[in-house]
C-alpha cells in the first residue's frame, strides 16, 4: 500500500523536549519515585528513562497514547502521569498487553499513591494486538503517540501495516524501547562474549548489532527496512541526548543539579520515528494474510 501524506509539522528531538520539560519532570520526581517502587520492576525502564519518555510525551501532547505491552506497567505509570499533567480532559491512554500483571499486581499499589481520577483516562485491555481495534480510538484522535514495546515480527507487521498507515495523516511519533546505540555504549558490548549468533529473541544472552543499533527484538529488523524504504530517519535517542544536549556542559550541569544521578543520563536506549519528518509518497507492508491472498506477479 502506498500513501501521499503532507507532513503537518516539523518532529521534535529527545534532546529538546528532555531539556524543555526538565522543570515538569523536578517537580513530580517525588511522584515518580512512589510511582516507580509501586511498580518494583526498574530492570524493565530506570528512572532516567522514566524521565525521557515523560519529557516527550509532555513535549509531544498527545491527545491519544497507544501503547503497545505494559507488563508490570512502567511505561504505563509514565503516560498516565504525563497525561494527567497535560490536563486529562480529552485525553487517553489504550493500552494493549496479553498479560495482566498491571490489573492484578501494580494497580491496587499505584492505587495507594495516586487519586482515583488519575486513572480516568487509562484504558487497559487484556488481548492480542492483531485482533484489537486500534482504528476507532485513531480516528477520533488528534495527536498520537506509539509506544512499540511488544516483540515479534507479528506485531512488527501490524504496527507498520496497520497503525502507522492509520496516523500517517496525523501528528504522530513511534517510539521504541529496547534498542541501543552502539555508539554511546562499552566497547565489550560488540564482543561475542562465548555467545551464539543472534536468530531469534528469546533473552538467552545473544545480541543482534545492525550498523549502530545494538537490539535482542526482531521488531528493530522491520522498522530500519520500514524506515529505511521511506527514507526517513530512525532517530537515536541516545545521539540525539549526546550530540545536542551533551554538548552543552551548562545545560547538562543544569539538568544533574535538577534532577539527580538517578534521573538523569544521556543514554535513553530507545530510538523514535515519524512520517511527518518529510512529504511525499510512503510505502508500508501489507498484512500477511492480505499478501497471501494476492495474485503472483
Amino acid at each position: 500500500m502506498e500513501l501521499t501524506i503532507t507532513s503537518p509539522e516539523n518532529p521534535m528531538t529527545a534532546s529538546d523536549a528532555f531539556w524543555n520539560q526538565r522543570h515538569r519532570i523536578a517537580a513530580a520526581r517525588e511522584r515518580l519515585t512512589a510511582l516507580q517502587r509501586a511498580v518494583g520492576r526498574l530492570t524493565d525502564l530506570s528512572a532516567s528513562q522514566w524521565a525521557q519518555i515523560l519529557a516527550m510525551t509532555l513535549e509531544f501532547r498527545p491527545d491519544l497514547v497507544i501503547e503497545l505491552g505494559r507488563g508490570l506497567g512502567n511505561s504505563t505509570c509514565v503516560f498516565t502521569e504525563a497525561v494527567n499533567q497535560s490536563g486529562a480532559n480529552g485525553r487517553s491512554i489504550v493500552s494493549v498487553c496479553m498479560g495482566n500483571d498491571w490489573d492484578r499486581l501494580t494497580r491496587p499499589r499505584v492505587a495507594a499513591i495516586v487519586p482515583p481520577e488519575w486513572f480516568a483516562p487509562l484504558q487497559t485491555h487484556e488481548a492480542r494486538i492483531e485482533t484489537f481495534d486500534f482504528e476507532t480510538p485513531i480516528a477520533r484522535a488528534r495527536r498520537v503517540l506509539v509506544f512499540w514495546d511488544a516483540h515479534g515480527f507479528a506485531v512488527a507487521e501490524q504496527v507498520l501495516a496497520r497503525i502507522v498507515p492509520a496516523i500517517a495523516h496525523k501528528p504522530h511519533l513511534v517510539i521504541m524501547h529496547d534498542l541501543s546505540d552502539a555508539r554511546y555504549g562499552p566497547p565489550e558490548s560488540a564482543r561475542y562474549q562465548s555467545r551464539g549468533l543472534w536468530t531469534a529473541n528469546d533473552w538467552s544472552g545473544p545480541r543482534l548489532r545492525l550498523g549502530h543499533i545494538d537490539t535482542a527484538v526482531e521488531q528493530a529488523i522491520a522498522a530500519i527496512d520500514f524506515t529505511s524504504r521511506n527514507r526517513i530517519t530512525l532517530q537515536s535517542a541516545d545521539h540525539s541526548f549526546h550530540t545536542e544536549l551533551g554538548a552543552d556542559p551548562v545545560k547538562v550541569d543544569e539538568m544533574r543539579r535538577l534532577l539527580g544521578p538517578e534521573w538523569f543520563s544521556l543514554n535513553g536506549h530507545f530510538f523514535y520515528f515519524s512520517l511527518n519528518e518529510r512529504s511525499g509518497e510512503f510505502t508500508f507492508p501489507a498484512l500477511a494474510a492480505q499478501s497471501a491472498a494476492a495474485p503472483a506477479a
